[in-house]
């Protein structure tokens, strides 16, 4: 707020308003009135003036007539002179039709200053009905300035006892319709500094006695509601109360679980220690027993392979089954060791890989016959491009393909199926081995990549190994590995490799 508008910035009561509204209100009344009434006056004044001046003129009509037709200046000076002798004429004078002055006689070198006058103008006619001349007359006004002068005084203080009257009247009818709001104020400030159950009693049948009722209802309404306040608030701090108490007991319980969880964290993290030492002690010992039990077993195969063979002698037919027993299960024992051989090395971190291009058309035919069986007739589709090449360790895809394969061909029946595609998407190869072999249950297509997981509980034989170490050779080379199937229909095993 600036100097200007802070120096009109203080209170104004109602009763001074009323009485400044009311003296303006008389004010400009009695200017009205006084204008109205100064004018008729002046009009009134103005009009006896006139009548006055022909009063003179009709009681010297024939005289003037004839003096001033013979231009007798003598008779119209005594005239003129006569009319000066009257106590509002000024002044009087008579001209002939040309207007030249016939005679001309004032009351007194003093009344030719006065301020105001009226001229009074009569024609005198000759008797054919023509202008023989013209009276002058000027009468004075003093008279009629007195009057009016008299009036104005009359209608100021009229003016002025109203003024009082009024500023009287309406000091006493504002002390009796600003006491109940008065009361009205005061109640309003208590109920402002908390005593909300105010009641204010004014028996006055207005919109004064209206608003004091819708007071009374409205400060019942605060009462009412200031209780209902209170009692939610008393029920939402009990509320409150009984949360933090159900909040300090969740915390509590939290506390003690945290505990829980901290030996239970710490019972795992043994555990965990000591399932790792169990299984560096289990790979161990697969190692070295794996390699205490390869060697006498190459030796049991090289002498079998060689008795079979019949380069030191002919074998008896009677033994001969016998003997090719011992073959089948020495190679079936030499198997499970390299296996286990491969999965220590792979687990140990002693599995050492190096990558290279390699050309698919060229390797997979032969990974094909090197463990196709010739005792079932299959069908076998190669689709692999013979410009694809893959980045990956010559022997891991070996292990790879092998280990796929051999699942490939000891689960489809004599008649079967057997298809190999490969092909490049975004950077990578996609190998896909679909056959048309017994299938795998859909609960069991997840756990077939565990080790020691077989399908049927080992029906067809094998350690269970082989899609573990498929799986984890193609993970070390970077890639993925995958199966659909259906049971009764076949399986897809599908694994990615960088392609270069």
């Amino acid at each position: 707020m600036n100097r200007f508008e802070s120096l009109f910035h203080f209170r104004i009561g109602l009763t001074l308003k009323f009485i400044l509204a009311m003296s303006l209100l008389v004010l400009i009344t009695s200017v009205i009135f006084g204008w109205f009434v100064m004018g008729k006056a002046m009009t009134f004044f103005e009009g006896q003036m006139e009548d006055h001046g022909k009063w003179l003129t009709r009681s010297f009509g024939p005289l003037m007539e004839q003096a001033v037709a013979q231009s007798d200046k003598a008779l119209l000076q005594r005239m003129a002179e006569i009319f000066a002798q009257d106590e509002d004429v000024v002044q009087c004078s008579f001209t002939d039709r040309e207007g030249r002055r016939l005679a001309h006689a004032v009351k007194d070198r003093a009344a030719e200053s006065l301020p105001a006058t009226h001229l009074f103008n009569q024609p005198i006619q000759s008797k054919d009905g023509s202008l023989a001349g013209t009276l002058h007359i000027e009468l004075s006004l003093k008279r009629m300035s007195q009057e009016v002068n008299n009036l104005k005084r009359d209608v100021f203080l009229l003016a002025i006892g109203v003024i009082g009257f009024g500023i009287l009247l309406t000091f006493i009818f504002t002390r009796i319709l600003l006491r109940p709001i008065e009361q009205l104020v005061a109640a309003t400030e208590r109920i402002g500094k908390g005593e909300v159950a105010m009641m204010v009693n004014i028996p006055s049948r207005d919109e004064i006695g209206d608003l004091s009722q819708a007071f009374n209802q409205m400060t019942f309404q605060i009462q009412e509601s200031r209780e209902n306040l209170e009692k939610k608030v008393e029920e939402r701090t009990r509320q409150l109360e009984e949360n933090i108490e159900e909040l300090n007991r969740a915390r509590m319980t939290t506390l003690r679980m945290l505990e829980n969880l901290e030996s239970a964290k710490k019972e795992l993290e043994k555990a965990n220690r000591d399932l790792k030492e169990m299984d560096e002690t289990k790979l161990k010992f697969i190692g070295m027993a794996s390699h205490e039990l390869k060697t006498p077993l190459t030796a049991i195969k090289s002498n079998i392979d060689f008795v079979l063979s019949e380069r030191g002698g002919k074998v008896p037919r009677d033994l001969k089954p016998y003997l090719q027993t011992i073959q089948r299960n020495t190679n079936r024992i030499q198997a499970t060791m390299d296996h286990m051989l491969d999965l220590t090395r792979i687990k140990s971190g002693r599995l050492s890989l190096s990558p290279e291009p390699i050309l698919l058309c060229d390797v997979v035919q032969g990974y094909v016959n090197e463990i196709k069986p010739v005792d079932k007739q299959l069908t076998i589709q190669l689709e692999i491009p013979g410009t694809l090449r893959v980045l990956a360790d010559r022997n891991g895809l070996h292990d790879i393909f092998i280990n796929l394969l051999s699942n490939a061909f000891k689960f489809t029946s004599e008649g079967g199926s057997i298809s190999i595609r490969a092909g490049r998407q975004d950077g990578l190869v996609v190998h896909e081995i679909r056959d048309t072999g017994i299938g795998i249950p859909e609960d069991q297509v997840v756990q077939i990549f565990e080790e020691f997981h077989q399908v049927e509980s080992g029906k067809h034989g094998g350690t269970g190994l082989g899609l573990a170490i498929a799986k984890r050779l193609v993970e070390e080379h970077g890639g993925k590995i995958w199966a659909e199937s259906e049971v009764g229909k076949g399986s897809t095993f599908y694994f990615t490799l960088p392609a270069t």
